[in-house]
C-alpha cells in the first residue's frame, strides 16, 4: 500500500477524524504536504482512498465452492482487518464519530463495497448450490461471524486465531443444540 495512505490509516486510527491533519500525514510518510493535496484535496478524500485500497485483498477471501471454506476464509481476513489500522479506522468512525454523515458513509461505502464483492456473493452461491436453508437469511450469518470476530478482538482483546473462526463457523453452521434433542426442557 502507498505509505501515503498507511500514514493517513494509522493517523486516523490513533487520533480520529476531528484532529486527523494531512500535513502530519505527509509528515509520518516523508511526504511533501502540497502535493498530498494535489491529490487528495480534503481528508476525507484521503480517507476513503485509504480505506478502499486497504480492503482491495478481501475479494481473495470467498469463491472456494464450500460454504464452510468461504466463511473461515472470510472470517480470517474479517479478524485481519479488524487488527488492522484500517479496521481500527473503520470501526473508530463507526462506534465513536458515528453521528458524522460523511465519515459514516465513507465507512460503509469502503466496508459495503468490499462485502458486496465477496460475502454477498459467496452466500448467494450458496444459496443457489443448496447450503443453505431458503428460509436463512444470508445477513445473520454474515454478521453473526462479524459480531463474534469483533468481540472477540476488541471487548475480549483476544487473538480470533484460526481455531476460533472455525468453531464460530461450525456453531453458525450447525448450531450449537445437540441435533436431535429438545431444547424446551
Amino acid at each position: 500500500m502507498d505509505a501515503l495512505l498507511e500514514a493517513a490509516l494509522e493517523q486516523l486510527a490513533r487520533v480520529g477524524f476531528d484532529r486527523f491533519s494531512i500535513p502530519e500525514v505527509a509528515a509520518l510518510a516523508g511526504a511533501n504536504k502540497t502535493s498530498v493535496y494535489r491529490r487528495w484535496p480534503t481528508k476525507a478524500d484521503l480517507i476513503k482512498d485509504a480505506l478502499r485500497t486497504a480492503m482491495d485483498h478481501a475479494e481473495e477471501a470467498a469463491g472456494s465452492g464450500s460454504l464452510r471454506t468461504d466463511l473461515i476464509g472470510l472470517g480470517q481476513t474479517l479478524a485481519e482487518f479488524l487488527r488492522s489500522n484500517a479496521g481500527r479506522s473503520v470501526m473508530r468512525i463507526l462506534l465513536s464519530e458515528g453521528d458524522n454523515a460523511e465519515l459514516r458513509a465513507i465507512a460503509i461505502s469502503a466496508y459495503g463495497d468490499v462485502a458486496r464483492r465477496t460475502a454477498w456473493i459467496a452466500m448467494d452461491t450458496a444459496l443457489r448450490r443448496g447450503d443453505l436453508r431458503p428460509t436463512v437469511e444470508p445477513s445473520t450469518v454474515l454478521f453473526t461471524l462479524a459480531g463474534a470476530l469483533m468481540h472477540r478482538v476488541w471487548v475480549e482483546k483476544a487473538d480470533p486465531g484460526e481455531a476460533y473462526v472455525q468453531g464460530v463457523v461450525d456453531i453458525i453452521l450447525n448450531g450449537a443444540a445437540v441435533q436431535g434433542r429438545s431444547q424446551d426442557r
